[in-house]
Parts: C-alpha cells; sequence; structure tokens
C-alpha cells in the first residue's frame, strides 16, 4: 500500500506484470527519405518533452502508405517507450498518448504498449514516471555504450497498481496539480513579457527624450575577477556556503567553501567579455572564468538602471574574442537625471520581485508533484 493515500480506499494493491496490461510492438524504420511530410509519427523527443501526447504536439512526419499506418497505429490510452539511449536513466522512459479524435504512428526508437488490459491512462503515465517503476526498467536495460530496453523485457516489468476507481481518483487530483503548474507557468510568463515590453517602452523614450550622453566608460567601472576566481570547480549544493557565479545562461554553477577572494563590495554587473551575457548582482560571490568583467556605477549612476539599458540593447555575440574595452566602453548611452534613473530601476525591480515571488511559488508546487508522486504511489 502506499504511504499517502484517499481516506475512501482501503486494501493492498495488486502486483501486475506490464505484459498484462499492454501489447508491446517496435516502431517504423523508414528512410531518411521518408521523413519531413506525410503522417506525424512519435518519436523520443516527444515522449521526452512533453507531459504526455497529443496528436497537435507530435513534431515529426513520415510518409508511409495506409497499411504501414494502419499497422503502427497509436490511439488513446497506448504507452510508448523510449527503447534506447545512451544513459541507464533515460532508457525505458515512458509517455501515454491521450487524444481521443486522432491516432498517430511511432517512430523506430520507440516501443509502443498497446492496451490491452484495464486502466486509466493517466494514472499509468504517472506511475511509470515514479522512481520505483523507473528502477524497475532500468535495471533490467542491457548495453555498454548505449543501453536498450526490448519488447520482453518491458513486458516483464511488475507494478503495483489500485482498483479502476483509486486509479481514477489519483490521474484527476494530479491532472489538477499538473492544471496549478501551468498556470504558474504562464503566470510568470506574463509577468517576463510585462518587463520586456516595459522595458523597451521605458528606454525607446529615454532614447529620444533629449537627454546628454555619457560613453559607458565615462559612467561605469570594471575590474579584472582574477582574485575572486574559485580554486576548485568541485561544487557544493550546500546554499549556505558562497555561490559561484558565470554569466551565461547557467548563471549559478554551485556553492564552494573557500572563504578567501569573495566579491564583497555590493552590487555589480558580471558581464562575459565573449558573449555580452550579463546579469546584476547584489550578494556575495566567486567567479569561475576570468572571461568576466565585474561592472560598478560611478558617482550619480543608478546602476540598476545601466544593466536594463544593457539588456535593453539586447548585446550580443559569436565571436570568440573580448568585447568590454574595445566595444562597450566607447558606447553612447543617454542618461537623464539620477531621480529619473532611480525611478525607473525602482519599477523594473518591483517586476523583478514579483516574478521571484511566482518562481518561488511554483518551486513549491513542483517540490509538492514530487512528494506526491514519491508518496501516491507503491
Amino acid at each position: 500500500m502506499p504511504r499517502l493515500r484517499f481516506p475512501e480506499f482501503t486494501g493492498v494493491w495488486e502486483n501486475k506484470r506490464l505484459g498484462e496490461l499492454l501489447e508491446f510492438k517496435n516502431g517504423i524504420n523508414a528512410s531518411k527519405e521518408q521523413y519531413g511530410s506525410g503522417v506525424k509519427f512519435i518519436n523520443v523527443l516527444d515522449i521526452l518533452s512533453n507531459d504526455f501526447i497529443t496528436y497537435d504536439n507530435i513534431v515529426g512526419k513520415v510518409n508511409v502508405d495506409e497499411l504501414i499506418v494502419e499497422k503502427f497505429s497509436v490511439s488513446y490510452g497506448d504507452i510508448l517507450f523510449q527503447r534506447s539511449s545512451e544513459t541507464r536513466e533515460e532508457v525505458g522512459t515512458a509517455n501515454v498518448y491521450l487524444d481521443k479524435n486522432k491516432n498517430a504512428t511511432f517512430g523506430g526508437f520507440v516501443i509502443r504498449g498497446k492496451k490491452i488490459g484495464e486502466y486509466n491512462p493517466v494514472f499509468f503515465n504517472k506511475l511509470l514516471k515514479t522512481n520505483s517503476a523507473r528502477e524497475n526498467i532500468t535495471s533490467k536495460s542491457g548495453g555498454s555504450t548505449r543501453f536498450n530496453v526490448g519488447q520482453e523485457i518491458l513486458s516483464s516489468v511488475n507494478l503495483y497498481f489500485p482498483n479502476l476507481p483509486e486509479q481514477d481518483k489519483i490521474a484527476s487530483f494530479l491532472l489538477f496539480v499538473d492544471e496549478r503548474i501551468q498556470t504558474q507557468k504562464k503566470i510568470i510568463e506574463g509577468l517576463k513579457t510585462l518587463k520586456i515590453q516595459s522595458r523597451n517602452k521605458l528606454f525607446t523614450q529615454i532614447i529620444k527624450g533629449g537627454y546628454e550622453r555619457f560613453t559607458v566608460e565615462e559612467i561605469l567601472n570594471y575590474e579584472q575577477p582574477t582574485k575572486y576566481i574559485v580554486s576548485s570547480t568541485d561544487y557544493s549544493s550546500d546554499n549556505s556556503l558562497i555561490p559561484v557565479l558565470t554569466a551565461n545562461k547557467a548563471f549559478l554553477l554551485g556553492y564552494t567553501n573557500e572563504d578567501w577572494g569573495i566579491y564583497d563590495k555590493g552590487k555589480c554587473i558580471v558581464l562575459d567579455d565573449f558573449t555580452m551575457d550579463l546579469k546584476y548582482v547584489d550578494f556575495p560571490f566567486k567567479i569561475k572564468s576570468s572571461a568576466i568583467k565585474l561592472l560598478t556605477s560611478k558617482k550619480n549612476i543608478d546602476l540598476k538602471f545601466v544593466f536594463e539599458y544593457f539588456s535593453f540593447l539586447n548585446m550580443s555575440s559569436n565571436e570568440h574574442k573580448r568585447h568590454y574595452i574595445s566595444e562597450i566602453q566607447p558606447m553612447f548611452l543617454n542618461v537623464p537625471s539620477e531621480k529619473i534613473q532611480k525611478n525607473i530601476s525602482n519599477f523594473l525591480s518591483k517586476l523583478d520581485e514579483k516574478i521571484n515571488l511566482e518562481n518561488e511559488l511554483l518551486t513549491q508546487y513542483e517540490n509538492q508533484k514530487k512528494y506526491l508522486l514519491q508518496n501516491l504511489f507503491v
């Protein structure tokens, strides 16, 4: 029995072999020329990138005749498995097809489990994503450079199932949790869009406003990061330690217990001199790369204002060279009074705070979902 259960259900769950519920078949092996047009077919990417699969979110197409389409059809409630992977953790990953209106086909690196037994497809999909189910499948995978699962292996996997009413209850509850997570993501994306639109409008007005122009060199100081570079890249996940940063999308690489060479001078812009990615930082940290420039403001300049200005300009580069001294420092920026700078930075900071708050709420929802997946199943 699971550790967490709805009170109206009692009794033990039944141990079932997947072969009792699914009839397995390998996917279409088509030539390269057949891909790109025709009927939609499910590939590994569809399995990995969706909570569940519908006809509309399938990306690939394959040009095959009607007999092949019928032979390799996927209909509502069928389960799709990843047949092969470079990692044991990924092989056998499963997803469910939940489109009642249209059937699809499936590709060569996919195994279809055609529904032959009674189960709630949403429940089954969630069950197959639990740690215990994943371990049950991956422990039976074979291979050295690539890991594989076949029809016989999947057919022999045993998992625990409650009766259908309890499956329905668990499925509807977890769907509600998923919907709330998706709603939260839409809220965050909406706020991010609002910030971008607001920033674009504000700085367009600044540029057109006839304010005094200064070069970046006149309003910002820069410092090389040499004395702040971390000695060991064996990072910790303990967030009570000192963060190790980079300016690219990863930003936070981990944490270090090194208590020397810490940047603790207050607010700065962390700029990657090669890619021109940048981050606004207001806490102590260490740096991984010597390609970083640490930028601080001169008198009567609000650093957050300059950071948002840079973000508005959308600076980027694919050239493998340093840009700050030769290209960024000579740039002219329209700089209004310090009061206007602060008004703009405060407004955009409020939006940042709201986005961070909603992100924290999203994390709570996602942690709740992990807890439920660990405890609602055997």
